[in-house]
């Protein structure tokens, strides 16, 4: 007996279980072969036919096909290559077509296909129709098991066991069952039976399905002759590359060699040095060799589209693409290691990542789509559960209400992923400080208990931030293709799936900073300042490197965190080698080199680890920064070749990667040792290259947005209200509008209040002043926004009244207008709550006119009432309210009376008062939990006052204490030590205080 209805939890919300579990299990249960047939997709094939591989299984590739309208289904499995694209084809018809049937699209796609069913009717119009297919038993011989076997013998048909399995084991239909309420947004309590599978679906061993049909015995012969016809066991090609054509008739190679070199002219000078020719035929026989030549060609005409691109990741170690316009940085110049992207002996695909203005991308990514239709479709995301999902929605069909649930989940740290999750849910939940105050009452730990099982199975389907895969024959003979809810084309398969099928994507992606970029320097253009692109080099600039030094680089691009305008600050270089180098020494697991960096930086000895890395980690001071360094180690310490280098790099980020790593690490011990390494060596080389474990760079990918990042910081030194102004319009970066508000003001800039008559819809710069955009008024719509300069194009409005005719916006966005102080030009001499009157008076009038049928206006003005002057506390607490920061003000000022007296600091003196235990007080910007050698979480917290801001520490006692306290809603005392590092100024926080009178 071989099972030939399998479904993992890619038959998404019915099937619990991975294609990993579903094969160790088969092989426990003594399968040597196994179908696996999701529902509609083939989101599951890659990691079924790894672990049939790792398991020694033989694969049976198929999926389960339904028709949308009569409920009807079809198992169809895979003969060979012709049944496999016709397969894929079934399957994106289906996804694809309102109008698919399945009983007509079937015959039109079956060649290769072996189609077993259920109902007596389809079976006859497919044999009909020369399909070959078989009749279906479901659970076990029985009335429509009888049907059947009249239509086969009828036909001359086999009939095949099919008792299908939704789950491994009989208590996993629990979970199963949790997963249909979820799916059906219901109660447990309310499911039917025709909701669920049946509660014996699960994965028996064959004894158990040999006895069930023990009365059919030929049944069970004809199961084990269908299966020995199913001999293809997945997808075999070579690298699938986007084709390129021009109509010229020359070959692709010619014409990349041609683009080469005119576009190194452009970059050098028409006599071209020695190593840039060299450079150039290295690697366009590398990228012949590997038949790479069209990929190059697709993406310069994809960048070509754009004005301004960063092309980053391994590619932009390429001359090609640096000549090509593919990415801006000189690999020569900057010594980036080209074989980290293409190398002979690389079997798996690289690609090519470049960023767009992130407001261009779409059009761009839509462009190509158009451009390559029916050849071209996005990478898919398969979105998993995670805790936080997981506990919310097993809560939901549990009863309980959105309340009883926010109270555990909202809570839960947003980087509390999974990963952390392996162990006891609830005991892990108990630990964590912010549910410190609950106590998990019934049916709390049901439900986590319960959540804990969810956390991994696949939810649903969403778009790759960038991916896309182009192909030369239709894309949908390679993989089933599906739309996206935004209406693009997906393909079934995820980043790994794509790669493991030899699917050679491009990554297009969307960058804010290039919308800031682009924008600061328009604003510059709208205010006469003449600025040539062409000929910046920002990284030159002495007053920029010497801001970078400083770690003045909040709202650029990169080098924004905390974290980073520290190491700047402890650094104190801000040229463009060293800040290549601090981007990407920034990663979770080298926080004890980033020390030492510091040291060795700062002239303190250092030797190489051992001799053979002198000259690979010699610009690093003998650190490894990035990932090519673990490979340029492995080459030059262990005799790795680049192939096998870049393998371990790459294994290094995987999920799965525990028995590989183990296997690379007696590979390099072993390696280490016959060139003369000692193990304590190789133990501290091993240590540093495990400090790249998924969160890491490449020099290439540094170098190109260390780029992005002087470009931004320097129009940050010279232009800050042009800048400060793009930042805040484009809505992204590390920090919120109003600590943005507050660098710019700190840089001696004004803010000038929203005004109908003089804001556009972003922020503007000009002159060290910036005027605040309508986007940030909480509650006017975009397209009141629109009106609103529209509508004052002929001549400025004259009053309010004349405005809410003209724009006729609703209560609430007229009284956020009003708040904000959008009408304070037109009525200088009233205050708002005059404003609110006048408001309620138009709103009145115009209520009343729309019952009316005349044409003339209704009663006579109402004489304004005397009111109380305004109260600038209320005044205050209303701007602040709808626009998250005050113009011409900082918060913190409005606390003054209450501070007064408790020996608060500001922050700009605490570089005076290092070792001294202070009192400062402030709002809190931005924090980052992480969690120390021990696991225990931590927290990196950045708070400001009028005067600066301020770095705090909460090690793990403290954070335990007091994060459960801490929001942006209001500001707090700390207590803490002044710490510097290496000049860098942070306070250890031993203790927090709210302040009790709230000022907005």
């Amino acid at each position: 007996m071989i099972p030939l209805t399998v479904r993992s939890y890619y038959s998404l919300m019915w099937g619990t279980s991975s294609p990993e579990m579903i094969c160790r299990a088969a092989k426990q249960r003594g399968y040597n072969r196994l179908a696996l047939t999701d529902t509609d997709n083939l989101y599951g094939l890659w990691p079924f036919l790894k672990s049939c591989e790792r398991e020694g299984i033989t694969p049976i590739i198929g999926a389960e096909l339904t028709d949308p309208l009569s409920g009807h289904r079809a198992v169809c499995l895979v003969e060979n290559d012709e049944g496999y694209r016709n397969l894929c084809r079934l399957i994106t018809h289906r996804h694809s077509d309102d109008r698919f049937d399945l009983k007509t699209a079937i015959p039109a796609h079956a060649k290769g296909l072996i189609v077993m069913a259920l109902s007596p009717e389809f079976l006859l119009d497919w044999h009909g129709a020369g399909v070959t297919v078989a009749a279906a038993v479901p659970r076990k011989p029985g009335g429509t098991a009888l049907r059947l076997r009249r239509v086969s013998q009828y036909l001359g048909i086999p009939m095949v066991a099919t008792p299908s399995s939704f789950f491994l084991n009989p208590d996993d239909f629990g979970i199963h069952r949790i997963l249909r309420a979820i799916s059906l947004n219901t109660s447990l309590s309310r499911l039917t039976q025709k909701d669920v599978a049946p509660s014996d679906a699960y994965l028996a061993p064959a004894s158990v399905y040999a006895h069930r049909f023990d009365i059919w015995p030929d049944v069970l012969r004809s199961t084990e002759a269908v299966a020995e016809r199913l001999v293809f066991t997945g997808p075999q090609h070579d690298l699938v590359l986007p084709p390129w054509t021009n109509g010229s008739g020359q070959s692709v190679e010619h014409l990349l060699r041609s683009a080469a070199y005119a576009g190194a002219c452009r970059r050098y000078g028409n006599d071209l040095p020695e190593t840039v020719v060299d450079r150039m035929e290295y690697e366009l026989r590398i990228i012949e060799k590997m038949n790479f030549s069209s990929y190059f060609l697709v993406v310069q005409d994809i960048v070509s589209r754009s004005p301004r691109i960063c092309g980053r990741g391994s590619g932009a170690a390429s001359l090609v693409a640096y000549s090509l316009g593919i990415t801006n940085v000189c690999p020569i110049k900057h010594n980036l290691y080209f074989d980290r992207f293409l190398n002979p002996g690389r079997t798996d695909p690289p690609d090519i990542d470049v960023d767009f203005a992130w407001d261009e991308r779409d059009d761009v990514l839509n462009s190509v789509l158009k451009q390559f239709k029916g050849h071209a479709a996005l990478v898919s995301n398969h979105v998993a559960f995670q805790p936080r999902m997981a506990i919310r929605e097993t809560a939901k069909v549990f009863g309980l209400t959105d309340r009883e649930i926010g109270q555990v989940s909202k809570r839960i740290p947003w980087l509390w992923r999974s990963a952390e999750a392996d162990d006891d849910l609830l005991t892990r939940l108990r630990r964590l400080p912010e549910l410190d105050e609950l106590d998990f009452p019934e049916p709390w730990p049901q439900i986590i208990r319960i959540a804990q099982r969810l956390i991994g199975i696949p939810r649903y389907l969403s778009v790759h931030p960038g991916g896309i895969v182009i192909t030369p024959n239709p894309i949908d003979e390679y993989v089933p293709i599906e739309p996206a809810p935004k209406g693009v084309p997906i393909i079934q398969w995820e980043k790994d799936g794509t790669e493991d099928a030899g699917l050679v994507k491009i990554d297009l992606l969307g960058n804010r900073s290039l919308g800031v970029i682009r924008d600061a320097i328009s604003n510059l253009s709208n205010n006469g300042i003449v600025f040539d692109e062409n000929n910046w080099e920002p990284e030159e600039d002495l007053d920029t490197q010497i801001n970078v030094a400083k770690g003045n680089t909040m709202g650029c691009f990169y080098i924004e965190s905390p974290a980073t305008r520290l190491l700047q600050k402890k650094a104190k270089v801000g040229d463009f080698e060293h800040l290549v180098i601090h981007s990407s020494i920034i990663r979770p697991a080298a926080n004890e080199f980033i020390r030492e960096y510091v040291r060795r930086l700062h002239g303190g000895h250092w030797e190489p680890i051992h001799p053979l890395l002198e000259d690979v980690l010699d610009e690093t001071y003998g650190i490894m920064v990035y990932q090519e360094d673990v490979s340029k180690t492995a080459v030059a310490l262990a005799g790795f070749s680049h192939a096998d280098a870049d393998g371990l790099r790459k294994i290094m980020s995987k999920k799965d990667k525990a028995g590989k790593l183990r296997d690379f690490k007696e590979r390099f011990t072993a390696g280490a040792r016959s060139q003369g390494v000692c193990d304590k060596q190789i133990k501290a080389i091993w240590n540093m290259m495990m400090s790249f474990e998924g969160y890491s760079f490449c020099k290439p990918h540094s170098a190109s947005y260390a780029r992005v990042s002087f470009q931004a910081a320097y129009l940050k030194t010279h232009y800050p209200a042009e800048f400060m102004a793009a930042v805040i319009s484009n809505q992204g970066g590390f920090y919120s509008t109003f600590a943005y508000v507050s660098e710019a003001r700190r840089m001696g800039v004004k803010i000038l209040p929203p005004d109908v008559n003089e804001s556009d819809i972003r922020w503007k710069g000009n002159s060290g002043v910036i005027r605040v955009g309508l986007l940030s008024i909480k509650h006017a719509g975009t397209e009141t926004q629109q009106r609103i300069v529209k509508q004052r194009e002929p001549e400025p409005y004259s009053s309010m009244t004349d405005f809410l005719k003209q724009v006729q916006p609703d209560d609430t966005e007229a009284r956020s207008l009003i708040y904000a102080g959008a009408f304070d030009a037109l009525h200088p001499k009233e205050n708002r709550a005059e404003l609110l009157w006048e408001l309620a008076c138009w709103q009145k009038t115009r209520s009343v006119r729309s019952k009316k049928t005349d044409l003339f206006d209704i009663g006579p003005d109402r004489d304004k009432p005397t009111l109380p002057p305004e109260s600038e506390l209320k005044r205050l607490r209303q701007e602040f309210a709808v626009l998250g920061f005050l113009c011409d003000r900082h918060p913190m000022t409005l606390y003054a009376d209450q501070l007064k007296g408790k020996g608060i600091v500001n922050a700009r003196d605490l570089s005076r008062l290092v070792g001294r235990h202070v009192k400062v007080a402030g709002l809190l910007i931005t924090g980052k939990v992480v969690r120390t050698k021990h696991g225990d979480p931590m927290e990196f917290l950045t708070f400001e006052d009028e005067t600066g801001l301020i770095e705090a520490t909460f090690f793990p006692k403290t954070y335990h204490r007091f994060c459960s306290m801490l929001d942006k809603s209001r500001p707090f005392i700390l207590h803490g030590k002044v710490e510097a590092d290496f000049g860098a100024i942070t306070l250890t926080v031993k203790r927090v205080s709210a302040i009790l009178k709230s000022g907005i």
